[in-house]
């Protein structure tokens, strides 16, 4: 079924400083006996937490939303555990500020009520904190932040509801080749880090599924003038043109393109997914252009989250955050032990292994988890993707 929607701000707040990195062989997963710490011990008359890394500055709406996301989903979680109350702590981890992220996860590590935490929101301050949680045996789980490398060094902790960059660029891949039966490919990219990344993810997924890659090119941020770029790759007479990058580049390329007189269909990445700042006013320009990307909150979705907080949520990404807090609290319940008059007690161990050991059918698709915390899965769907067609002033879902 065909849907249409028109997006509101989607990734670009989070995605602008992700970015692909190295693949290693994951570590061996958790035991009991092997935790990092000991269990999470919540006494009577104390709330379980769940933790939340986002930034929290004004500027940034995206880390306010995905924190809102989560109190939403543990309203709607709607019992508490094992008679202990499940509340929300946010604490402001700068998004690339390493020693703010850093610092949050050691608060969090440091409270014995705080059970798991959604976060750090991007990259940067994933990379500073993984470590913090990793040594304290603490789940995490990332709802925003894509780069590969994340959960390439074996983690046993780390967790992610949002796709990573592989997964998408191997589903422009297979659209390319199977949907459209695309056989070449010219791959343009902007060379920020997003963008080289998953442009260097989607070379081996196309040659993989028997594509030819013509040429990998690449544009710099800022440039305004692509007529004369756009004429020498529309002359390689490729079959798809897929560019990886931000924009505003993302909609200057697809309109020079046009203009020089392109044939070949054009794909693009989650950051274009923006029908204000992408397609702006219907100029036909971008009719038919295809972008991958994660689900936008449906209707009665945004209107629950505007009623609660005031204001539409500000990124797509509200829902891994949602989706997160949910898998979290089911595992959670999964585990939690209560000894008569005790502590509710909650093994590290047995929680991951909770986490990797449920599917659970969320608003991003049905999530599953791989050894390394990814998201697994063969569909965009199972991976939290959808395929969108450009028509008229919004995007249609056509996968």
């Amino acid at each position: 079924m065909h849907r249409r929607i028109v997006a509101a701000v989607i990734g670009c707040v989070a995605i602008s400083v992700l970015a692909c990195g190295g693949d290693e062989t994951p570590a061996a997963l958790p035991t009991a006996e092997s935790s990092a710490g000991g269990p999470i011990s919540i006494a009577d008359g104390q709330s379980l937490v769940i933790g939340v890394s986002v930034p929290l500055d004004s500027s940034q709406r995206a880390g306010q939303d995905l924190a809102n996301a989560v109190e939403l989903a543990i309203t709607d979680f709607g019992r508490p555990i094992r008679g202990r109350t499940v509340t929300a702590r946010a604490i402001d981890d700068g998004c690339n500020d390493a020693e703010l992220a850093s610092d949050a996860a050691k608060q969090f590590t440091a409270d014995e009520q705080v059970a798991g935490v959604i976060g750090p929101m991007c990259t940067t301050g994933a990379e500073a904190a993984n470590d913090v949680y990793e040594a304290a045996g603490m789940v995490h789980i990332a709802a925003s932040a894509t780069r590969d490398d994340l959960s390439a060094v074996g983690e046993q902790y780390f967790f992610r509801t949002a796709w990573n960059d592989s997964a998408q660029a191997g589903v422009q891949a297979n659209y390319a080749r199977v949907a459209l039966g695309a056989e070449t490919a010219v791959v343009i990219d902007d060379n920020d880090p997003y963008g080289k990344n998953l442009a260097e993810a989607f070379v081996p997924a196309f040659e993989a599924a028997g594509g030819r890659v013509l040429a990998h090119e690449h544009i710099a941020r800022g440039v305004t003038d692509l007529a004369v770029f756009a004429r020498q790759v529309v002359a390689a007479e490729a079959d798809v043109i897929v560019y990886e990058g931000l924009d505003p580049e993302g909609g200057l390329i697809a309109r020079a393109l046009q203009t020089a007189g392109s044939e070949a269909v054009f794909i693009g990445p989650d950051s274009l997914l923006n029908a204000r700042d992408f397609i702006g006013s219907d100029d036909g320009a971008l009719q038919g252009v295809v972008i991958t990307g994660g689900l936008a909150p449906d209707e009665a979705f945004a209107a629950r989250f505007a009623e609660r907080f005031g204001h539409a949520p500000s990124t797509s990404f509200v829902l891994q955050a949602y989706d997160a807090a949910r898998i979290l609290l089911t595992a959670i319940e999964t585990v939690a032990e209560e000894d008569g008059a005790g502590p509710v007690t909650i093994n590290r161990a047995a929680l991951a292994a909770a986490m990797r050991g449920q599917s659970f059918a969320g608003l991003t698709g049905t999530s599953r988890f791989d050894e390394r915390g990814d998201r697994s899965g063969s569909t965009p769907r199972e991976l939290g993707l959808a395929i969108y067609r450009v028509s008229g002033e919004a995007f249609e879902i056509i996968e």
